[in-house]
């Protein structure tokens, strides 16, 4: 009859440890819970040379936010100057690019469509080129941040190749990311400030030269006997 008093003590002592490292294994289960959760909102997505969607981390997102915006302003004027004469291909970059920007790029597309510009690509055979010179991205009281780019286009035609400079100005305000959006940011207020001739470069010589090759190569073809 002694015993029982002990035994039920025991069992009192085992319950209670139990019940503590249940609790304190619940605790450190819920802490590294939210300690993941918060690295996830610390996690950036970025795009690398190809467009391939990767994701980094940060310690803190607003430290990579100028460099995002950044990048952005670059996609958008691939999207906008990097152009095939394939109606797809075309369409898929407006489409693209209209994701990721406001009515001022809307309206500029709609422009170039009303004016006949991107059926001109398509019939006259003609590629365009983009590069990015520089860009400067500074702080907005009224957006998030204002964008000033630099670059270089080019149309490619079947005889000539014409080149041009441009500048552009732009703001960013933050959205909500995605695959298509993977910076978080909208391009607003999108203006061409500047876009000058810069030369043309004639391609006939190239090809007449390459013809020539080609049919003296055949000529030498011609004249081994076997």
């Amino acid at each position: 009859m002694n015993d029982i008093p002990k035994t039920f003590g025991l069992v009192k002592l085992l319950m209670g440890v139990v019940t503590l490292v249940v609790t304190s294994g619940t605790i450190w289960l819920l802490y590294s819970i939210f300690e993941s959760a918060d690295r996830m909102r610390d996690s950036i997505f970025v795009v690398d040379s190809r467009n391939t969607l990767k994701l980094a981390l940060a310690e803190s997102v607003e430290i990579n936010r100028a460099a995002e915006a950044e990048a952005l302003v670059k996609r958008v004027h691939e999207l906008l100057f990097v152009l095939s004469p394939d109606v797809e291909f075309i369409n898929d970059h407006i489409e693209k690019v209209l994701y990721l920007s406001g009515n001022s790029v809307k309206n500029y597309c709609n422009s170039l469509k009303e004016n006949g510009y991107y059926n001109s690509l398509v019939a006259n055979g003609v590629s365009t080129e983009f590069m990015c010179d520089s860009v400067s991205v500074v702080a907005d009281e009224r957006y998030d941040y204002k964008a000033i780019l630099y670059g270089k286009t080019s149309m490619v035609y079947s005889d000539k190749i014409v080149f041009k400079s441009l500048q552009t100005e732009c703001y960013l305000y933050s959205c909500e990311r995605d695959e298509l959006d993977p910076q978080g940011f909208v391009v607003d207020d999108w203006q061409l400030v500047r876009y000058d001739d810069l030369g043309v470069v004639d391609r006939s010589p190239y090809e007449v030269r390459l013809a020539e090759d080609t049919v003296s190569v055949r000529q030498s073809a011609d004249s081994v006997t076997y």
